[in-house]
């Protein structure tokens, strides 16, 4: 990873979307970036993937199977997770799922997503990268 985009975006309580996207896919284009995943928080909660993380989650492992989602969680350790749906179960899974409501249950009976920081897909490494923020553009 070389580099964080931090998008414009509208939040709740539970939620964030980002907004206006097409500034995104600007920035990704003139530095010549792909995305490889997404970041976001639980501030009052411990890292995990909601309902509504996984289907986020399948959305980007469907356009790049490596992709993965940073879960950061400032008041609970850990502080962060890296995770990935686990293939072909979780990607099946969430692809299948016929459930409308932002946050409902999935089978607990099967191992939907994995800790991709386990060194079998992420290697953690201490590094300078550049942060850019859109936000205030």
């Amino acid at each position: 990873m070389t580099t964080l985009i931090i998008p414009k975006q509208s939040a709740t309580s539970d939620t964030c979307v980002t907004e206006h996207e097409e500034e995104l896919f600007v920035e990704q284009m003139e530095r010549d970036l792909i995305t490889l995943g997404w970041i976001h928080t639980h501030p009052s909660q411990t890292c995990f993937m909601s309902s509504l993380d996984l289907h986020t989650q399948c959305s980007y492992q469907l356009m790049l199977p490596e992709a993965i989602a940073i879960v950061c969680s400032p008041r609970h350790e850990p502080r962060f997770g890296i995770f990935r749906l686990t293939d072909p179960m979780g990607i099946d899974t969430i692809q299948n799922c016929k459930e409308k409501s932002a946050f409902h249950p999935h089978d607990d009976s099967k191992v939907i997503y994995a800790n991709a920081s386990d060194g079998s897909h992420v290697v953690l490494a201490n590094y300078d990268f550049d942060i850019i923020d859109i936000r205030g553009t």
